[in-house]
């Protein structure tokens, strides 16, 4: 579901728009995208800032609060959140709630595409061919000056943190959790349901898996993370000038496997 708001943001500066607020489609006009907004509204994201900054971002930037959308996917950002880091990326380069600042842009478009997010890195490419000589070694100084913070060296480990304090909170009768929110399950007021990476994330006060080991384990976690935005190659059979390739002719069987060393066998 929220995939779509996403490839929007993507899709809109590898084809150049200068403006995602200025494009033809608003997010806001589109059903799914909709939905996915009411999703991150309702989902929980108890102990999980990276969600927090990302959801809380999204739904800023698509209502072009574009100032508190920067300040959310900064917190995204803090806590290895790529999706919030390729958004500041991308704002920086549109002069959405900032100034326009190519240098600035590219270095956060680089951190994004550090897992190699093939988006991501085609997003950070493209922005990389307009730049000057100048800009680039800019853009790359800064970006190692940001990595000391928000790379996955220092940022994952901060979120790795977070994920276990969430865990210590959660006591053998379950009743250390409080979402902060407080609705009935499958109530009118409990948003469309997120699924990220694979796995189902819960929605405050209205149930779901919170207690799933995917959602706290920081090896498991990062994993579901990683599988939203990796690329998914199934392969086939080989072929060669568009014609199967034949299977090799079958061995004749060995002898000795059925016990006989190739001799004839004796006679009765």
């Amino acid at each position: 579901m929220r995939g779509r708001f996403y490839k929007f943001i993507v899709a809109a500066t590898m084809l150049g728009l200068v403006s995602i607020a200025n494009a033809e489609e608003d997010p806001l006009n589109d059903p799914e995208i909709q939905n996915t907004l009411r999703g991150m509204a309702t989902a929980s994201t108890w102990f999980h800032p990276d969600l927090f900054g990302e959801f809380a971002g999204m739904r800023a930037y698509a209502h072009h609060r574009y100032g508190d959308a920067l300040k959310y996917f900064e917190i995204g950002a803090l806590y290895a959140d790529k999706m919030s880091q390729l958004s500041l990326g991308l704002m920086h380069m549109n002069g959405e709630g900032t100034a326009k600042d190519p240098v600035k842009a590219y270095a956060w478009l680089d951190l994004a595409a550090e897992r190699e997010y093939p988006d991501f890195v085609a997003t950070r490419d493209s922005l990389k061919k307009t730049l000057t000589p100048e800009q680039l070694a800019q853009g790359q100084a800064l970006r190692r000056t940001l990595g000391e913070k928000y790379a996955d060296a220092a940022a994952k480990p901060r979120l790795a943190t977070q994920l276990h304090l969430g865990q210590m909170q959660m006591t053998g009768s379950r009743t250390g959790y409080d979402s902060g929110i407080y609705q009935l399950k499958n109530t009118p007021n409990c948003g469309p349901t997120l699924v990220i990476g694979g796995q189902v994330q819960p929605q405050a006060g209205c149930g779901g898996p919170i207690f799933a080991k995917e959602r706290w384990d920081p090896k498991l976690y990062f994993a579901a993370r990683d599988r939203e935005y990796k690329a998914q190659v199934s392969v086939g059979n080989l072929e060669e000038a568009g014609k199967p390739i034949a299977s090799p002719p079958p061995q004749p069987a060995d002898p000795a496997a059925n016990g006989n060393d190739g001799a004839k066998p004796p006679a009765h």
